[in-house]
């Protein structure tokens, strides 16, 4: 996107001549960008998973337990042996469990980010823009949706 940009207005405009330009399909994707930026930006610190509610009742009894079995130590538990190869086992059987599910986020964010495509032609080699007026929000860039939609995908499982 080094050869257009936004003036001040908001009008989409040719860097070297200044004129107002469009690219249609460009300008759809840039709009379906600029919700789905704001829409990460809206949800990214919310939380849509309901909380636990505490139980009084279990409170108070674990608080009798804590008291009536309050007792001294005289020896230290032995630590647990840390040992790397036990370390790497265990991030291997969890990326093993986890397969499934990465590749299927994985598809799912490439299939969206396929909505897109035109505005990565932009930025990778360059595209034709005709003349023409068109107002926009922001220019977004790859990154910018690539990042919004992974936070969509992730807080709209």
């Amino acid at each position: 996107m080094s050869e257009i940009s936004l003036n001040a207005a908001g009008y989409l405009i040719s860097k070297t001549s200044k004129k107002p330009v469009t690219h249609p399909e460009f300008v759809k994707q840039q709009q379906a960008a600029h919700y789905i930026v704001s829409l990460a930006e809206a949800i990214k610190d919310k939380n849509f998973t309901p909380g636990k509610v505490d139980n009084l009742e279990v409170i108070k009894a674990e608080v009798r337990a804590a008291i009536n079995n309050s007792t001294q130590s005289y020896v230290d538990a032995p630590a647990k042996p840390i040992s790397k190869v036990n370390e790497e086992l265990v991030k291997y059987a969890l990326d093993f469990c986890n397969y499934e599910e990465t590749k299927e986020e994985v598809a799912k964010i490439n299939l969206l980010m396929n909505e897109y495509n035109v505005i990565n032609d932009v930025e990778q080699v360059g595209e034709y823009f005709s003349e023409g007026v068109v107002k926009l929000k922001a220019l977004y860039s790859i990154k910018t949706i690539l990042a919004a939609v992974k936070i969509t995908a992730d807080k709209l499982k």
